[in-house]
Formats: C-alpha cells, sequence, structure tokens
C-alpha cells in the first residue's frame, strides 16, 4: 500500500475514534435531543455517519455487503460506527491497497455530468463528511452546556 493511502486511512481511523470517544461520552437521553435548526436529532446523526459509508459502499463501490439497519440507542450507534468503520478498511486494505487508487466512474445526479472518482477520494470524502457532522454534534451539545467534548487529534 502507498504510505499516503495509509495515512488517509489511518486519518479516517482517527476520527472515527473520536466520533465514537465523544459518543461514548454522551449521557444516553441525549441522543434523543435536537438541536434548534437542526433536521435530526443526536442519535440520527450518528446513525448517519454510519449509515452514509454503508451507502457509498453498497451502491457506489459494491462491495456486496448490504445495508444493514440501526437503531438509535448509544449500544446499536456505536456497534455501527465501529462496522462501518471495519467494513470500510476491509474494503480499501484488501489487495495492498489497490482500491485506494482504483478508477469508478459515475455521474452526478444533478445533471448527468460524467465524474470519475477514485478510492482515495472516497475515503477522504468520508472522512470530511464525518468531520462536519461530528462539529454539528459538538455545536449543539456546546449550546446545551455539554462539556465533556474530546479534542480532535493533534498528531494528524
Amino acid at each position: 500500500m502507498h504510505p499516503a493511502d495509509r495515512e488517509i486511512l489511518q486519518h479516517f481511523h482517527q476520527i472515527r475514534r473520536r466520533t465514537i470517544d465523544l459518543l461514548d461520552r454522551l449521557p444516553e437521553e441525549l441522543l434523543s435531543r435536537q438541536a434548534e435548526g437542526e433536521g435530526l436529532p443526536l442519535g440520527r446523526l450518528f446513525r448517519h455517519i454510519a449509515t452514509v459509508i454503508d451507502g457509498w459502499l453498497e451502491h457506489f463501490l459494491q462491495d456486496g455487503q448490504g445495508m444493514p439497519s440501526y437503531a438509535d440507542d448509544k449500544a446499536s450507534l456505536r456497534a455501527a460506527l465501529e462496522s462501518t468503520a471495519v467494513r470500510l478498511a476491509t474494503f480499501f486494505e484488501a489487495d495492498d491497497g489497490a482500491r485506494m487508487s482504483q478508477e469508478y466512474p459515475t455521474t452526478l445526479d444533478t445533471d448527468g455530468t460524467p465524474v470519475i472518482w477514485t478510492g482515495r477520494d472516497r475515503v477522504l470524502y468520508l472522512t470530511a463528511h464525518e468531520i462536519h457532522h461530528r462539529g454539528k454534534i459538538v455545536l449543539a451539545l456546546r449550546q446545551w452546556g455539554f462539556a465533556e467534548i474530546p479534542p480532535m487529534p493533534l498528531d494528524w
């Protein structure tokens, strides 16, 4: 595997560990709470982070693993975050990381424009997506006075 691809996957795992750490610190009752202006309660945001990986791997990258469903309780959300991290890593680490540089041609849903993405690009996208939604969760928690928010790693 190319060292840069190893770093990209390591970065994904660091972010995922922080997301799980944040979930672990939350009281269960906060998972049903919804921030003002937000479309989903916290539990559904955590679930969304997991299901987007399932969606990309099943529908676009076609790993054949299906679309599991997850409940919104803390234990189920933690299991979903753990299993989708393993799913992503298993897919992209196979064959010494060959799928990281593989091209995946597709079209944009908005206007049918042809696009070619690489596995590397998709891992970076999924990591950025997780950071975005983790940020929304952290913002809501801070507005509610929750103080046990783990920092993002400084070693990446």
